[in-house]
């Protein structure tokens, strides 16, 4: 993760925000998993590790706790982010509704880079 500047109170809260409901939306789509992928797979150096595990995976096990340690303090803030082309990529082909989850990653990408934070307006979603 590349390291960036300091996240306002503001922008920390509402990312903590959108991460839950990006992890409500990825078990509501059933791609929450209960058990990790392998460790070999986990240690991919591919962006999103796009040779070893499904978008939702890296979602989940890389991405997720990354931020949520970032949020504690525990890892570096990243100083961009643009999650969103590839999660649209990736997410093309399902025959459920991913507009939500792919609101929520543009949202992110958007807090992530300093965008103010504001309310969160639904997606649409049904």
């Amino acid at each position: 993760m590349v390291t960036g500047s300091t996240p306002t109170a503001q922008q920390r809260c509402a990312v903590a925000e959108v991460l839950a409901r990006l992890r409500a939306e990825l078990q509501r789509l059933n791609l929450w998993e209960v058990s990790p992928p392998a460790a070999d797979r986990l240690a991919s150096v591919q962006p999103f590790s796009w040779d070893t595990l499904f978008f939702s995976e890296w979602l989940q096990w890389q991405f997720v706790p990354r931020m949520s340690a970032a949020l504690d303090g525990q890892d570096l803030w990243p100083s961009d982010s643009a999650i969103y082309p590839y999660a649209e990529e990736c997410l093309a082909s399902r025959a459920d509704d991913v507009r939500e989850l792919l609101f929520l990653i543009q949202t992110l990408d958007e807090l992530i880079c300093g965008a103010e934070a504001m309310p969160l307006v639904h997606s649409g979603r049904h």
